[in-house]
């Protein structure tokens, strides 16, 4: 059959063996025909996507993948061919009748009980195991009448399924028939053990993507002009210093940048350290680049904060625009006026540094395998994609739209340091920037709240909830439906950026007009706007954040929504607090109504 969906609804909705609903049918993916490569940075993907595998890896889960990726075993990235598409088939053959719901396997004759022709409805129940293995439901039909039929229930429990003879009334079974998986294994703390599951075939724990977003620029030209600007420790100078040059500089390389810059390209960092000392024995290197607090700590932390801001450095190396490149000569009067002042205000009121326009934002979102029964390492298993060379990856590289907002360092190290955590003083922004990346080690996505540092989970919490905050008030400005919208957090450096997920119907310039008419105004919204949940107390006594109020779908949130918190923001020592402009002053019992926790609606004094 033919159909059309957008890049990024292919690579979300029909990934190989992912079943998804087509005109009014359900179909399993069989495979991406002729998918085309991706030009991605062999040493930038195949880090991140060990990155992600730690979690299944500590758990002796990811089937030997990692190791094979260290030995520099076969990865191809690759992306949808747009000519070629993706090949699909009709599963589950199993269907009911409309009008008496007797159960058949075939399409292609009429119904044996009531006779109807063409009244057949596809049953959305299907059954899998944690090994990927995914069946039709077997219907258990009655001995003397060879037929089965299936009352309509309202349901979703699969065990309360009943199968009735439609000739001689009785009680075939209540259920689904029990089955061993072929592969006669159990992974993870399933009690079922090899026994197949039935579930809706939409459902989570029958397939979730395991998927990530990735700084990828389609030009190497780019990727070289990091490189040739001093690699991850010249990026790593410049986010360290506040990010005021448009990139990274070009000034002679110094013994560190020469390493990292050598580390980048692969060799061993014994080697590159004796590759820097020739080239200063010779006085090839310039002096070292200041970055400040970070200098005495751990190598993994500091290698960790350069690949991040070479991610920056990525990000914005297409296209940077600030806000006082607004301000032009033609520029009228009024919007002057708006730049200089109103822009600058509501920017420092809502804790950020800067906000900048990027307007060729090189995202490239991708997965690289799935689960059945579960998302989290240790109680499933994690099955990867294969292809021609190896290991597959299936990406939906984009150049969007984003908004980069630059957290005010200085006033995250107090918050932090208000908050208990123990930091150095810091006098300055670039102070602050250096002993933040310095003391903090961020948490990944496979690793529990309860088990993070309490300054990295507070950290992680304060860049992730802004991000949702920022998403879900932004969308409203933008006119864009907020599963549009993705995020990006760099939380080491107090970074996030909030682009624009183009699919569907979806059409830049959103986002660039909210930053050149409407930036202040959405600013001022987003503080004002209603900062309780719908859903409290309830919300708030269970973690303070929910579907309700800051929960955002998976293609948009890949931290699961954890690591979320209204009180970050907003609590008694909420990093906003002391500057949101909204202050209540009536007693419990004259409390306001909730109202739209969405679209900024501002509550009055």
């Amino acid at each position: 059959m033919k159909d059309t969906r957008s890049g990024s609804q292919v690579l979300y909705g029909f990934l190989p063996q992912q079943t998804g609903d087509l005109r009014g049918g359900i179909y399993r993916t069989t495979e991406w025909r002729d998918p085309k490569p991706v030009d991605v940075d062999d040493a930038i993907i195949r880090r991140r996507l060990m990155d992600q595998l730690n979690g299944w890896a500590n758990h002796g889960d990811d089937t030997g993948i990692t190791a094979s990726l260290r030995r520099g075993g076969p990865l191809e990235v690759v992306e949808v061919n747009p000519d070629r598409g993706v090949r699909v088939e009709r599963f589950p053959n199993v269907y009911v009748c409309r009008k008496c719901r007797t159960v058949e396997d075939r399409l292609d004759r009429p119904c044996p009980t009531c006779g109807a022709t063409r009244q057949w409805d596809q049953l959305h129940f299907v059954a899998y195991h944690e090994c990927g293995y995914l069946e039709a439901p077997v219907i258990p039909r009655c001995p003397a009448h060879h037929v089965s039929r299936m009352p309509y229930q309202k349901s979703m429990d699969a065990s309360r399924i009943r199968f009735e003879c439609p000739k001689c009334k009785t009680l075939i079974r209540q259920g689904m028939v029990h089955r061993k998986c072929p592969c006669g294994r159990s992974w993870g703390t399933r009690r079922n053990g090899t026994t197949l599951v039935y579930n809706v075939h939409r459902a989570s724990t029958v397939y979730a993507p395991q998927t990530f977003t990735l700084i990828n620029p389609r030009s190497r030209k780019r990727m070289a002009e990091v490189t040739d600007a001093g690699g991850p420790r010249r990026a790593l100078a410049w986010a360290i210093s506040g990010f005021h040059t448009r990139k990274p500089g070009s000034d002679q390389h110094t013994s560190a940048s020469t390493i990292s810059q050598l580390l980048d390209m692969g060799f061993d960092r014994q080697t590159a350290e004796k590759m820097a000392a020739v080239a200063a024995d010779a006085g090839a290197l310039g002096p070292e680049d200041n970055i400040g607090a970070l200098a005495n700590a751990p190598v993994a932390r500091i290698e960790d904060a350069e690949r991040q801001a070479v991610d920056i450095a990525l990000a914005t190396i297409e296209s940077r625009v600030l806000v006082e490149d607004l301000i032009k000569p033609e520029t009228p009067d009024h919007a002057r006026r708006t730049y200089e002042t109103e822009y600058p205000a509501a920017i420092d009121r809502a804790g950020f540094s800067g906000i900048d326009l990027i307007d060729r934002f090189p995202i490239l979102r991708a997965a690289y395998g799935y689960t059945r029964g579960g998302l989290e390492p240790g109680k499933t298993r994690l099955n990867l994609f294969s292809g021609r060379r190896g290991t597959r990856i299936y990406a939906d590289p984009q150049d969007s739209e984003a908004l980069m907002f630059r957290l005010n360092p200085l006033r995250v190290h107090h918050w932090l340091a208000s908050r208990g955590h123990h930091l150095d003083p810091a006098t300055d922004d670039s102070e602050a920037r250096a002993i933040l990346a310095a003391a903090i080690s961020v948490p990944d996505r496979f690793v529990d709240e309860e088990q993070a540092t309490p300054a990295g989970r507070d950290l992680i919490e304060l860049v992730h909830t802004y991000a949702h905050r920022v998403i879900r008030n932004l969308s409203v400005f933008a006119g864009v439906d907020r599963e549009s919208l993705g995020e990006y957090l760099i939380p080491s450096h107090g970074v996030f950026f909030v682009y624009a997920a183009t699919r569907g119907d979806f059409v830049l310039g959103g986002v660039q007009a909210v930053f050149e008419n409407d930036l202040h105004h959405f600013l001022n919204s987003m503080l004002s706007a209603e900062t309780r949940c719908p859903l409290d107390p309830a919300c708030r006594r269970h973690g303070g954040a929910c579907q309700a109020c800051l929960h955002l779908g998976e293609p948009v949130c890949d931290r699961f929504n954890h690591y979320l918190d209204r009180a970050a923001l907003f609590g008694p020592d909420g990093y906003l607090a002391a500057h949101s402009t909204r202050t209540l002053r009536r007693g419990p019992s004259d409390a306001l109504p909730a109202g739209n926790a969405d679209e900024g609606t501002p509550v009055p004094s």
